[in-house]
């Protein structure tokens, strides 16, 4: 699974979520977005001590 696909399906959850979770949802949404915008497209995947911000 990509981000891409975690993102589609988070914003589909973020729509019939209850209110209480809704923050939750939007954290998660906005981590997967940053993760997408640095490039990396598979997380589980990724070793995090090769990207140029771990430093």
């Amino acid at each position: 699974m990509t981000n891409e696909d975690v993102l589609e399906e988070l914003t589909e959850i973020k729509a019939f979520c209850g209110k209480e979770h809704l923050e939750a949802i939007e954290y998660v949404i906005d981590v997967f977005e940053k993760l997408k915008k640095e490039g990396v497209d598979k997380p589980l995947d990724t070793d995090f001590t090769k990207l140029k911000n771990c430093e």
